[in-house]
């Protein structure tokens, strides 16, 4: 099969790129600059380059339509929020069983933070009490009610502005530098003490085929996960299933989670429709048979005690934290393989480096005069992401 990968940037793209061309599919990869690791690896027939899915999203749409129409693409798997934009457009683009996403709304009711809580409500799936906040003044208001709390803006991603009093980004945000509003207003919650967990789901037609629950030992400035550990957890799969079968959902899907420290009970956090890192703990046949819906008696899971980790990323906060040295190299000698060097497919790596030139230009698109610790990863979405609202 022919299959073309968008967002290349990332490494869990990187990961599904490698896994199915490991199982025999022919592979394009797609992203707005041409420093995009997994454009990179071997398992790449060709790179496309394309405009921004946010700022030019209707040439960014003929664009992939005229991708899969010359190169016959059989399957075409976004993995970020350039899927909002294609969903949108998906009709114009072509034979709508090419593109492995649900409707837009679909999307949308889970992207919006808002209504994911809602919906969890209805499911009977436990989330925390949340308040929201349209405005500076309510989102004061609203951190009074909890003794710890923590909260983030509707549409916000990678853990790029938390407000809190608590954990290790405690008061890293003041309340003065966010800024609600109604049509992207802040939650509210409880800072629950406990472990932080994610799952990665493959979804076909309201049917769980393929799942990872996973956690991240060591993150990027307390925000990403940049070492990952499969861990078994059946209430992850459960909660996965009850809210892909209630929406009939079809395409990738990730939750975050939390298990909380005191009754160990594991409570649903957010929902991002689209893969995450836990596409780099599934091998390459069992991601390509729930990728293409070939029938299995039951969903492959993930066993526990699958590693990978972003090496570059851990030798970074050896630099940044020097105290942190022993954990970190311990970490590094563990934590299984790297998931920008494979063995065999080193190259991505390199561009890995060479793509740090991207921040340069989110800094100069988004007009950033002061530079932050979260460049680095602002800098990673600043161009395909999606905050709600119309598009064009």
């Amino acid at each position: 099969m022919k299959v073309l990968v968008t967002s290349s940037r990332f490494p869990f793209a990187l990961g599904l790129i490698r896994r199915l061309g490991a199982a025999g599919h022919e592979i394009y990869a797609a992203d707005t600059y041409a420093t995009a690791p997994g454009g990179h690896s071997k398992y790449v027939a060709e790179r496309i380059l394309t405009v921004s899915p946010k700022f030019d999203t209707k040439r960014y749409c003929e664009q992939i339509a005229k991708v899969v129409a010359e190169r016959s693409i059989d399957l075409v798997v976004p993995c970020f929020e350039e899927v909002f934009y294609l969903a949108k457009h998906v009709v114009e683009l072509g034979e709508r069983e090419r593109y492995f996403f649900p409707p837009l709304e679909v999307l949308t009711r889970l992207h919006d933070k808002r209504r994911f809580v809602d919906l969890a409500g209805e499911l009977g799936v436990p989330i925390a009490r949340t308040i929201l906040a349209s405005t500076q003044q309510e989102l004061g208001e609203a951190i009074t009610q909890f003794g710890e709390y923590f909260a983030r803006a509707t549409f916000s991603r990678g853990g790029v502005q938390l407000l809190t009093n608590a954990g290790p980004l405690g008061g890293a945000v003041a309340i003065e530098d966010c800024h609600p509003t109604a049509e992207n207003p802040w939650l509210v919650q409880e800072f629950v003490h406990g472990e932080d967990l994610c799952s990665f789901s493959v979804a076909q037609r309201g049917k769980l085929v393929a799942h990872c629950t996973y956690r991240h030992p060591l993150t990027i400035d307390h925000a990403g996960g940049i070492v990952f550990e499969s861990v078994d957890e059946a209430e992850s799969v459960r909660i996965a299933s009850r809210v892909i079968e209630a929406l009939g959902y079809h395409g990738q899907i990730s939750f975050d989670y939390l298990r909380r420290s005191d009754d160990g009970r594991l409570e649903l956090v957010e929902c991002n429709p689209r893969p995450t890192s836990g596409v780099l703990l599934i091998e390459p046949k069992a991601l390509s048979d729930a990728v293409f819906g070939l029938p299995s008696e039951a969903p492959h899971v993930v066993p526990a005690g699958v590693h990978e980790q972003i090496a570059v990323a851990v030798i970074r906060d050896m630099f940044r934290n020097p105290e942190d040295i022993p954990r970190d190299f311990h970490l590094l000698k563990s934590s299984g393989p790297d998931a920008y060097a494979e063995p065999g497919d080193r190259l991505p790596l390199v561009y890995t480096l060479l793509s740090l030139s991207h921040v340069t230009a989110f800094r100069h698109r988004m007009h950033t005069r002061r530079h932050k610790h979260s460049d680095l990863v602002e800098a990673q979405f600043f161009d395909i992401d999606y905050d709600g609202g119309a598009i064009a």
